[in-house]
C-alpha cells in the first residue's frame, strides 16, 4: 500500500479527518508499527529500460 491508501484506510476505519490521519500515520512509522519500502516493482523497471538504452547506444557505437 502507498501512503495515500494508508491514510485513506486509517481515514475510513477512524473517520478522522485528513490531519488527524496524516498524524496517526507519522506517529505509526515512528513507532515501527509501518515500514516504508522501496517499490521494486519501479526499480526493476527502471533498470531494465537503463539496461536496453545502454545496450543500445554500445550497439550504435560499435556499428560507427
Amino acid at each position: 500500500m502507498n501512503k495515500k491508501e494508508v491514510l485513506d484506510k486509517i481515514k475510513e476505519e477512524t473517520g478522522c479527518d485528513e490531519e488527524s490521519a496524516e498524524r496517526i500515520f507519522r506517529k505509526a512509522i515512528k513507532d515501527g508499527m509501518v515500514k516504508a519500502m522501496p517499490n521494486w516493482n519501479f526499480i526493476v523497471t527502471i533498470a531494465i529500460y537503463l539496461a536496453v538504452l545502454i545496450t543500445g547506444a554500445w550497439a550504435l557505437w560499435q556499428h560507427l
